[in-house]
Formats: structure tokens, sequence, C-alpha cells
């Protein structure tokens, strides 16, 4: 049985779902594919959404004009754009096999250069990401040719840092905007700016944006086409980076850090941090995380409400409101059905009237959902809406109406929900992007912020009429709850967010960009005025105030990480004159030249809110260089536009076909711990939308009846997935001597012969939960020859086999969270049922339970806690056999054998089982046996029974976060460290526990004193990323007379 599992996982990435554990991509819905063609892109679209993909090949168009200046490059094929209408439908793309996180805003793959993107209800971001994808979609182009194959390979090793390639797709999508000035002016007046080699994560992002831009304005935007030409011609890229620009990464550094200085430093005048206006309350330093945001306020002032990833997980927290000390968290996120995410990129808690109870949007299965929660109680109350997506609720002033934001067939709108009679209206009802929902004091108007401009009704009802629209700007708006009638309140050359009304005076708070950071503004509806009343070196966000007005609490972004703040009498607060930054100072010299972009749209900045990632920030026009400048290769073979469009010019809609080709062929090696090293031919095909998926691998021998071959086909467009794979083995070993006829010592051959059919299905619940059931029909031959190159004679002295059905069924549930090595916080768990019934004479029948759960506890983002029990049993007429002791992907240990104590000697437990010609199971003892590990300390194999129990315990560290040698050059991060304990024991019989006699009868005579079925071991270890990840473990047999010598092992792959 382990022998086929790992060889089915091994062969074919589609049946990787068939793995032990593991977290679900349920497919709730079906999607019936269109894709409309120009000369470079395919936009696949479904339903009724031709619109928007009429203007993400409009937006697209635009991108790669600008793309394919800047990067010297024309597209050699066809870039594929797969576009959804909501998040929740993008988790459910089969394109990519890793789960959307909230966090990712869209992605591009290399295997087909596909860009798979979710329309999230607004234009400027949704246009962005289009931008910031098909840069990365160029980039594989003219660097990889658009192909893994390249890379896997080997015809390409070129690895392009991260800070290169995602700051380029922001720099080149977004140019310079007030949310990365303030991400690296807080750097600046932090002290905190890291050298181009310590750019990852989110300062991957912001901070590889700043490097091109200082590139840009040092030598010129035509510098990147460059880098990256003299990158692929040198093949790494910090010589690509020598040669274009004369400097290596260290001298980059340098200079990069001097023009930061220079840009920032006279910033800081005249300006406040915003610790200095208003009190902190958490602290993202002391904590040790980025996020502490969507802070609310309850309406008598007592308590606030708080979404923040200290935990490692995105949880609403009640603290006090003056220490701001935790008082409770009342929700875990991202770690059950209800709460699978917190939406903290669009976040919005709203309390009640009463202070008793808030609201908040949450993803919940297929659907997003508003809760509402009792915050003594923890009661929970569930309002599913059938929208794309909810978000950001606000409740109404006589608590019996929740206004939220839902976006639906490619709009944003907002939304009333009436909680007497549990019916909603959409009070905007139109194309624009509708955000940011605030209910005025007497509960007759709503504040919002729109990117509708001077249109105030259904002016424009498509998402194609959005092409030529002005959708990057943001302003603040109010409607009128029963008449509909929508009013501006805000008209600037700068963006709006985060409106809420005074409820003593006739008074409206927001925060805006203008002059370049993010401050508090007071609109006074009297006078019709608005003025600033901060003035800060960073940014202000997500608002929210008491009944009496005396207390705002906010979020605030300094030090690299977002907290919550709180401030007294804003109604108070003088205003106060802003001067601009040394970015909006720059605007007219940075804005000289031709725009790429035709929309001459101002841009002056980009709503800064709480995302680190590459989605929700707006764009800027682009300039043309040297418009003479001829590219180095030819585009693409266009079709007249007859082929494309048609005689109004709108695109021609086609209905998607699946189609298959092939992804990669590579081949492929692995290790398993019973047959040793294996290697693979292996080709995967799919089809466009991943939703078919074929695998075939091959190891070619002299005949086909002794090479291994597999097929393997997963079909994954529904909710229920379909694996089904045929498989071919033959393994030849040494099976030791015999005595021939003219008494000479003659070599015994072994060859084992495995050849059947696999189907499973798997049937998810939700994300966390899951049913598989499947069946395995194993043809298994056994033939011991006797060669004797003497007498020129091969003998067949042993011919077995029989033919074996293997039904299973398995509940697993899986909700951990993974770092740098492993899992890191959560529960998963396994529970299998086998069973064999008898086929033939010769067929075996058993039935075997195995139940394996592990619970892991993140102490810190660093340090955790692990925990494991595994337990199997197997009955019937043939019950089959647990192997106990050594690890997984085993490479060297000390001893005489790996494994071996060095005070003993002789083979493992299982060698002797293979080795011996005479057992009578010993296919059943290969193919169905299972092995239990880790248990370190032992050798592999070390005992064995129908029976298994074993733990594990470990607490995992950092150990090395940074080693550098000058000679060698060496340079190692991120080495782990743990210490662990394993305990486990296999029997047969109870009696092997207490009766030392029978354990003789069992594992032979020459039994060391206190011998018993139980295996105990304790050491420590550290893993040590280079190329893979490599363990190095030393353990000690834990025996009732002490411990023994350190045993060594080397081994490769991530914690358990």
């Amino acid at each position: 049985m382990i022998r086929i599992i790992f060889l089915i996982i091994f062969a074919s990435s589609s049946m990787l779902s068939a793995q032990i554990f593991g977290q679900n991509k349920v497919q709730y819905r079906d999607f019936d594919w269109n894709f409309i063609s120009s000369p470079q892109f395919d936009i696949y679209y479904y339903g009724n959404e031709i619109e928007l993909a009429h203007f993400t090949m409009a937006a697209a168009g635009e991108a790669y004009e600008q793309i394919a200046k800047h990067l010297r490059w024309n597209l050699k094929k066809r870039v594929p754009i797969i576009v959804y209408h909501s998040h929740n439908e993008f988790q459910q793309t089969n394109v990519i096999a890793q789960y959307m996180q909230e966090g990712i805003g869209g992605v591009t793959e290399l295997f087909k250069n596909r860009i798979v993107i979710p329309f999230e209800g607004d234009y400027a971001a949704f246009r962005h990401v289009i931008h910031h994808e098909l840069v990365h979609a160029m980039i594989n182009d003219l660097v990889y040719g658009g192909r893994m194959q390249n890379v896997i390979s080997g015809q390409i090793r070129l690895q392009i840092p991260l800070w290169a390639n995602e700051g380029l797709a922001e720099y080149l999508s977004s140019n310079w905007d007030t949310q990365a000035d303030m991400t690296i002016r807080d750097l600046a007046i932090n002290e905190r700016i890291p050298t181009i080699r310590e750019l990852e994560y989110f300062l991957a992002y912001k901070g590889g944006q700043s490097v091109w831009r200082f590139i840009a304005a040092k030598y010129g935007r035509e510098k990147i086409g460059e880098v990256f030409q003299a990158m692929k011609l040198r093949g790494t890229a910090e010589a690509g980076f020598k040669e274009a620009l004369g400097m290596d990464f260290e001298e980059l550094t340098e200079q990069w850090h001097k023009y930061i200085k220079k840009e920032y430093y006279p910033d800081v005048a005249g300006r406040d941090e915003v610790k200095d206006i208003a009190k902190r309350l958490t602290d993202h330093k002391k904590s040790k995380n980025f996020y502490n945001v969507s802070p609310t306020i309850s309406p008598d002032g007592s308590k606030i409400a708080v979404l923040s990833d200290r935990s490692g997980y995105m949880d609403i927290y009640i603290l006090d409101v003056v220490t701001g000390k935790k008082i409770k968290r009342l929700i875990k996120g991202n770690r059950s059905i209800n709460f699978e995410e917190l939406k903290f990129l669009q976040p919005g808690i709203s309390w009640s009237p009463d202070s008793k109870k808030i609201v908040l949007a949450a993803k919940s299965g297929a659907h997003d959902a508003l809760y509402l929660i009792d915050v003594d109680k923890g009661k929970q109350k569930k309002i599913i809406f059938e929208l794309d997506g909810v978000f950001t609720a606000s409740w109404s002033p006589d608590g019996k109406q929740l206004a939220f934001v839902g976006n639906e067939g490619g709009a944003s709108d907002i939304y009333i929900y009436n909680l007497d009679n549990e019916k909603q209206i959409n009070i905007t009802d139109d194309i624009f992007s509708d955000t940011e929902p605030s209910w005025s004091p007497d509960g007759k108007m709503i504040a919002f912020v729109s990117d509708r401009g001077g249109l105030s009704n259904n002016g424009k009802t498509t998402a194609k009429d959005m092409i030529n629209h002005k959708y990057d700007q943001k302003d603040i708006y109010t409607i009128d709850v029963l008449s509909g009638n929508v009013s501006r309140i805000t008209e600037t050359d700068y963006n709006e967010n985060y409106p809420i009304f005074a409820h003593t005076d006739n008074k409206l708070f927001y925060t805006a960009d203008y002059q370049g950071t993010w401050n508090l503004f007071r609109h006074d509806f009297n006078t019709n005025e608005s003025q600033a009343v901060t003035n800060l070196l960073t940014g202000l966000f997500q608002l929210s105030l008491t009944q009496d007005d005396a207390t705002m609490v906010f979020t605030g972004y300094s030090g690299l990480g977002w907290d919550v703040y709180r401030m007294n009498n804003p109604l108070s607060l003088d205003s106060t004159e802003l001067s601009p930054t040394n970015f909006i100072l720059n605007q007219e010299e940075n804005d000289k030249e031709e725009l790429v972009d035709l929309r001459k749209h101002k841009r002056r900045g980009s709503d800064a809110n709480t995302t680190d990632y590459s989605t929700y920030i707006f764009a800027w026009e682009f300039e043309h260089y040297n418009d003479n400048q001829s590219l180095d290769n030819k585009p693409l073979e266009s079709k007249p536009d007859s082929a494309y469009k048609k005689d109004n010019g709108e695109y021609i809609p086609q209905v998607y076909k699946t189609l298959f080709s092939l992804d990669v062929a590579q081949g492929q090696y692995g290790y398993n711990n019973v047959f040793g090293h294996q290697g693979l031919i292996v080709m995967y095909w799919s089809d466009m939308m991943g939703d078919h998926q074929i695998s075939a691998a091959m190891q070619s021998q002299i005949s086909l009846s002794n090479s291994d071959y597999y097929l393997n086909y997963g079909y994954l467009k529904k909710r229920m997935d379909y694996y089904f794979t045929l498989f071919h083995q033959a393994d030849f070993f040494f099976a030791g001597y015999s005595i021939n006829e003219i008494n000479t010592l003659t070599e015994l051959t072994a060859r084992m012969r495995h050849f059947g059919f696999a189907a499973m299905v798997s049937r998810p619940f939700n994300r966390f939960h899951r049913i598989d059931a499947g069946v395995i029909i194993h043809n298994l031959e056994y033939k011991l020859f006797e060669i004797d190159p003497l007498l020129n004679q091969n003998n067949i002295v042993q011919d077995d086999g029989f033919t074996s059905a293997n039904p299973t069924v398995s509940y697993v549930f899986d909700n951990t969270v993974f770092g740098y090595t492993g899992p890191v916080d959560g529960f998963r768990q396994n529970t299998t049922i086998e069973f064999s019934p008898a086929m033939g004479n010769k067929g075996i029948s058993y039935q075997k339970i195995k139940i394996d759960m592990r619970k892991y506890h993140m102490v810190t983002r660093d340090y955790s806690f692990a925990g494991r029990i595994y337990f199997g049993t197997s009955t019937g007429k043939n019950p089959q056999k647990y192997f106990l002791g050594g690890m997984q992907n085993w490479l060297l240990g000390t001893g005489t054998t790996d494994g071996v104590r060095d005070d003993e000697t002789g083979e493992s437990r299982w060698r002797n089982v293979i080795l011996d010609s005479q057992n009578n199971t010993l296919l059943q003892d290969i193919y169905f046996s299972e092995f239990a590990y880790p248990l370190r300390g032992a050798r592999f194999s070390e005992r064995f029974g129908t029976n298994v129990f074993l733990a594990n315990f470990e607490f995992r560290f950092p150990f090395i976060q940074y080693f550098q040698l000058g000679f060698p050059k060496i340079l190692l991060g991120n080495i782990r460290g743990h210490i662990f304990m394993d305990i486990g024991a296999a029997w047969d019989d109870p009696r092997e526990f207490t009766d030392f006699p029978y354990l003789q009868t069992k594992y032979g005579n020459n039994l060391p004193d206190k011998f018993s079925p139980w295996v105990k071991s304790i050491g420590y270890g550290i893993k040590l990323p280079v190329l893979m990840l490599f363990r190095i473990e030393a353990a000690y047999d834990w025996t009732d007379s002490g411990f023994s010598k350190p045993q060594w092992y080397l081994s490769i792959g991530y914690d358990w």
C-alpha cells in the first residue's frame, strides 16, 4: 500500500488532493466560460459579464503598450487572462493549486503564463491588478519564454529577486503614489531602510517599487529594459544590474539610501508623528504583528472592537478604551467555516446603538455573510446574502437597519438590510464603486465613498461604460435613504475616504491624502467648507466616534505597521495648513513627459488602506520615452480586426472548449525509505481552466513488463473531485544465495511486479472538512530467480502472486497555518478505514483503521509546540503489519546500517523481512504494511505488529536567523531548530508488554534485557534551507538503563 500511494502522489500533481492532510479548494458553483480575443490576449469570463471582459481587454491593452516600451519587449505568445466576479469565486480556481488567501489580489502562473484575477467592485483596483500581473506575464515571456518547461529543464537558470519582480510590477502599474510614499517615508524617519537583499515580504513590493523609481529618476526609464535584457544575457540578476547600471547590489543599496534620505528628510519639518496627536492603544512592535485595524468604539465609549493579527490569524478583539488592554478575544478568524476570512482588506465593524453587539462581514463557505455578535455572551446570528461579496457594515442609529457594501454583477453598491422584515434594498444601484457607508445621527442620510465623479445617478450602466470614466478618483457623497438623491461633498484633485458624521454638530469627518499624506479633515455642512485638522508624517485611516463626539479612535501607520489610536475632542481641533511633500512638490516635473494612458486623469495619490499586497493601489499615467526606439523582437502576428470584432466594434464572444496542452515534461527525482531513489520521466497536461489534469510517468527498461509507468487523470470541475490512475511497477533486488545442483553458490534475484487501477473521489464539505473514498485494484507477482552464470541457467525457484481490491474511506479535518518549515498552529486529523475482501484462493482478507491527530500551538510567531498521536490496528484473516521506527526521507545515519546504534550490528527489521525468501507474507509486508514514523533513535522498522501507537512532541524555534562567511562565500538564513521526544510501540498481542519469552518467539532469542514493544527517544535538530530543506538531527535512545550515545541523522523534508 505504501509503495503505490507514494508513487501515485510522486507521479501526479492531480493526485495531491489524495494526501492524508491539506485544506480544500471547494467548487461551490459551475462556471460556463466564454472568451474574447485580441492579437495579444484571450479574456475569459463567465455568465453575462462580457462587459467586464471588454473593460479587461481595454485595460490590458493600455498596460501592454506601456510595459512593452519599458521592457523593450513585445509578447511572443498570447496571454490568457481569466476573470472571476469575486474573490470567493477566485478562490475556486483550479488554475493554481494554492488556496487564494484574502490577501492575494491576482496571480500569474508560469505553466501557461496565465493571469487569474478577481473583480471585487473597484475598477481602479481592478485596473491596477491587471497592469501588475501583466508585468509578470511579460517578464515571464521575456526571461523564461512564457513556459515553466524552460525553467525546469535548466535551459534558463535566472532567478529574478522578488523585490525586482514585484517592485517593477508595482512601479509600472502605479508609478508612485501616496501609499508607497508613506511607507518609504516611514522607513526613512525610523532609520529602518533595508538593504537591497533584505527587501522581502511586504517590502519587496513597496521597497522594490522605490528602487525602480530611483533607477528611473537617475538613469531614465529606458534602463528598466536594459536591466532585464542584461539579466537574461548574464544569467544572474546581480550581474544584469552590474552591467546595466555599473553597480552591484551593495553599491545600489548605498545609492538608493542616499536618494531616500534626500527625498524624505525635508518632509519631517512641521509634521507630526501619529503618536504625537493621539494615544496609541496597541503596539505592533511589542506584539510582533502587522495589523491592528478597523477600530470601532462603542457608542457609550467604554470598549473598542479591533481586527488584529497578533495571534498569527485575523481575530476580533475587544479592548479597553482607556488603556488599550485586551478584554477578550471575541472571534477567532481563519479557523472555522463561519469565519474563514474577516475581510481585513476591506474591514468594517460597527456597534449596535446600545453598545451590546457588533456587526461584521466575513466569508462563510460559498458566500459572504454579516454576523451579529453579542459581545458579552458571544451569541451569533448569521445573515447570508446571495451576492458576490459583502463588506463594511454599519448599524443604523435606531438599531433596526444595517448598511453594507455588496458586490454583484460587476458593481459595488450600498445596500440596506432591515432587521425586522429581513429584506434588503440596493440604494445606489449603479455601476460605480461605492464603499464605506456611514449613517447620519438621525438615520436619514448615509455618507459613502464613490468614484462616480459628477454623476449622481445611473448615468453609466455597464462595465464597458467605465473604460473612459475617471474611476481612479474617490470622493465623499451622501445619499438620502428615502428618496435616493445623491449629493457630492468633496470635489478635489485628491482622494478622500472613511467618512463619519459627528453626532453633536453638523459636521462630517473624513481622511484625505491632500498634499501627499493622509490626514483628518472636518467638513462643515453649514458652510460647505472642509479643513485639515492634523498634519502627519504618515497617515491615519478608519475613523470611529463615540455618541457624544468626545472620543475618536482610528488606525495609524507608523514604524512599519498599523496600530489603534485614541483622540479626545476631535471637534475642538484647530484647522491647520498642509504643506506639500517632496513627492507632491515634484509632481509636475514627474508628469512632463507624454502619458501612455490616453485618458488624462489627475492622479496625485491613491487611497492608502491597510493592504500590503498588490491590490487597491490607484494607477498613475505613464510616460513615453524615446518614441523612435525599436523593440528587440517582432510582435505577435495579428489577424485583421474582423477576426476578433463584429462590424460594430464589439468583440466576438467565443464558447470555451476543453483543450489540453502540455505544461511540463521533466525528469523527476524522489527518495523513499523502502525502495530508495526513484527516477521517472514525468509529463503533465491540463486544460486552460485546470479542471482536467493528466499526468504520465515512465521509467523504461528492456520490456514493458519490467518498466514502471503511470497514467493519472483528475477531474476537478465539480464540487466532487475524481481521480483515476493506471499503474505498473517492476522491481528487482538481490535476495541472497542458494546451493545449486553441483554444490556451488549461486545468487538469488527477486522480481516483484505490481500493476492495477486506482479510483478516488474527494467530497469537501468546506475549506476544512472532507471525505475521501476510493479503491485500488492490486495485481501482485513475486518471482525468485536462481541465476547461475557457470551453468548458464536462470531458474524460477518461487512463483507467487494474488489480486486484491482495497476500498478506503477517510475523514479529513485541517485548519492548520503553515510557517517556514511546516505547520505552526491549528489542528489536523485523518481517520481512515480500509478493508480487503478475499479474492480467489490466494486473496487476502483484512480490516484496518488508522487515526492520525496533530495539534500545533503557536506561542509567538517564531516559537511553537507540536504534538501528534498516531494509532493503527489491523484485524481479519490476514491482518497487516505496522512497522515502527526511523524517519521519512532518511538519507544518512551513524552505525553499521542507517539508524543502527553504535553498539549494535545487523540489519533493520524491515531489511530482514524483504531478504527473507521464506517469508510467506512478503508481498503483504511490502505493499500493504504501514510505516509509523518519525521515531528517531530507532532503526527503520525497529518494531512491528498488527497494532501500533506513536506519540511525537516537538518545540520549534529559530536557531540562526542569518549566517554569512567571508571565505568561502556562504550565506544562509532562516535556520530553524527543534527539540523532540518520540514514544512508540508496536505489538500483535498484549502479552508482548509483560511476557518476555513471548517476545523472544517474535524477535529472536538474542534480545537485550528489558526489551519491550516500547521505543522512546529524545533529541534535537536543525533544518537547513539549501535547495531543499535538509534536516540534521541527533537522537538518544531512552531505555530503563539510561540514554544511548547520540545517533546522527540526515534527512530531507518539512516538519510533520
